[in-house]
């Protein structure tokens, strides 16, 4: 069980942002990858002391210096938009959109659906092409909160108005609670129920 999740509630859909959004980090990684390998080229022997040959000694730190800065490169961009992708996730619950990103340090942005006002759904040419959005959510308390790159936008604001429409009927459809009104309306001086009038019914609104 989610320990996050409150009383009652339920994951109706979860998700993460598309995947599109690694294209440019996996293309860069790629590109590292490939001048990496060119450079260790250049610094075998043969071809070392073809260019260099009176710097043999410098061989070994070129070498070195090749693979920190190619490691540093890949951890400072791919590796970490890789894994900032691999660890959010976009949680639509009966009473909440939950955003989560991270592991060790866990960031949580929380949007109840008791509190929204509407929900906009926004797309560029390029999300369009993927099916991918923005999701506006306009708040009763004033501003908005934008969940960007949301894969198979058109299901997941369907799914979100399904929700707040159900979680809306539901606040409004309680059942009176203890001490209503019309409890005591129709009992006589013993307590007991006795039959009503239509006139009375009427009143109650249960005249059908």
């Amino acid at each position: 069980m989610r320990k996050w999740l409150l009383d009652g509630e339920q994951v109706l859909l979860k998700c993460r942002p598309h995947a599109r959004i690694l294209v440019w980090p996996i293309a860069v990684g790629l590109l590292l990858v490939m001048a990496a390998s060119a450079a260790l080229a250049k610094l075998q022997p043969a071809q070392f002391a073809g260019w260099a040959p009176n710097a043999s000694e410098l061989r070994q730190p070129a070498i070195v210096l090749v693979l920190t800065a190619v490691v540093l490169l890949l951890v400072a961009y791919p590796l970490r938009r890789v894994a900032r992708w691999a660890t959010t996730s976009y949680v639509l619950t009966s009473q909440r959109v939950v955003v989560r990103r991270g592991r060790l340090r866990l960031l949580q942005e929380d949007y109840y659906l008791a509190r929204v006002e509407s929900v906009d759904m926004r797309q560029k040419l390029r999300q369009r092409m993927v099916g991918a959005g923005e999701l506006d959510f306009h708040m009763t308390a004033g501003g908005v909160g934008t969940i960007h790159d949301v894969p198979h936008i058109v299901e997941f604001r369907n799914h979100t108005h399904r929700a707040w429409t159900h979680l809306f009927r539901s606040s409004i459809q309680q059942p009176p609670g203890p001490g209503y009104y019309a409890d005591g309306v129709g009992l006589d001086a013993d307590g007991i129920r006795r039959k009503m009038t239509r006139k009375e019914l009427r009143k109650l609104g249960r005249d059908d």
